[in-house]
């Protein structure tokens, strides 16, 4: 199986580059090569088995302990993958920043992790994820296994217990993916991890920001005065 270098493949590239040259960042043309190098054949032939699932898993909560990512109380949990072309532009972000250490809070199944991965393949680099629902992390185990990537290290636990016992060094890279109402206490406590210059990606911003107000006011200063944004933080 083999992918071919199509429209939304540049597009994603485009996109990546926009935002990096937004944030002031710059890359190096090997960097740009590198972002052009298709996808692992054994990690693409993983993404379309995830794809394949994508629209039948489900998993009703027994109880309503935690969210697990839905949005409202009894909704039957699914998957939730981002988009195939999202993800190509994380694997592209992480390629052209030369991302080393990555995190994702949020693995589902793992498809935006393979990406992560195979971006962070090509700079030596290592992904850690955090999955806390138990059916998702055996689902994800069992593809990160059939893609043969072996920089990948999945948590299952809570993200917050996840990042307050943090041991793996300085990230370079976050991609936030998680329980929407809890961006805010996640960001508070991933910036002492992260090193300067790093990157986080937040998913879900345009279509449930009203579930992350604080997350949004802290990076962007949203809802109250810009001057009461997180002066860490440039959005």
């Amino acid at each position: 199986m083999s992918e071919s270098w199509d429209i939304d493949k540049i597009d994603s590239l485009f996109i990546a580059k926009h935002i990096l040259e937004d944030l002031g960042t710059n890359w190096g043309e090997l960097a740009e090569e590198q972002a052009q190098v298709p996808l692992d054949p054994k990690v693409l032939e993983t993404v379309h088995s995830i794809e394949t699932i994508e629209e039948t898993w489900e998993y009703k909560a027994i109880s309503n302990e935690h969210t697990f990512g839905r949005k409202e109380k009894d909704e039957t949990i699914r998957l939730w993958s981002v988009p195939r072309k999202s993800a190509e532009v994380l694997r592209n972000l992480v390629i052209l920043t030369q991302s080393t250490s990555i995190l994702e809070i949020g693995t589902s199944a793992g498809y935006s992790t393979l990406f992560l991965a195979d971006g962070a393949k090509q700079n030596n680099g290592q992904v850690v994820t955090i999955e806390l629902l138990s059916d998702k992390a055996k689902l994800a185990r069992n593809f990160f296994r059939d893609s043969e990537l072996n920089n990948v290290r999945l948590l299952e636990t809570e993200a917050n217990e996840a990042l307050t016992n943090w041991d793996s060094g300085k990230v370079d890279f976050v991609f936030l993916d998680a329980d929407k109402e809890n961006y805010g206490k996640y960001l508070d406590l991933l910036l002492p991890l992260m090193k300067t210059g790093a990157i986080i990606v937040a998913d879900n911003v345009n279509d449930y920001g009203h579930l992350m107000e604080d997350y949004l006011q802290k990076v962007n200063g949203t809802h109250l005065p810009q001057s009461r944004a997180d002066k860490r933080v440039r959005s």
